[in-house]
């Protein structure tokens, strides 16, 4: 990882509003890249109480490519 490409893992539920009435919480993991100091990718992966391979397999490719991102170029 260089100095300038940073990743972040955080913990971020997301707030839906359904008709302004009721609103839902769904927990999940933010992947934040940042190059000097600005974002510039952010995604976000639902995390279950019981997740399944495909939610598994979704984080990995997620955080895989995070990192290699966060390489310096050759």
């Amino acid at each position: 990882m260089s100095a300038d490409r940073v990743v972040q893992l955080r913990w971020e539920p997301r707030h839906v509003a359904d008709d302004g009435r009721v609103e839902l919480s769904y927990p999940g993991i933010s992947v934040v890249c940042r190059r000097q100091g600005e974002i510039v990718d952010r995604k976000w992966v639902p995390v279950g109480e019981e997740p399944t391979f495909a939610d598994d397999e979704a984080l990995i490719a997620i955080l895989h490519a995070a990192w290699r991102w966060s390489r310096p170029a050759a």
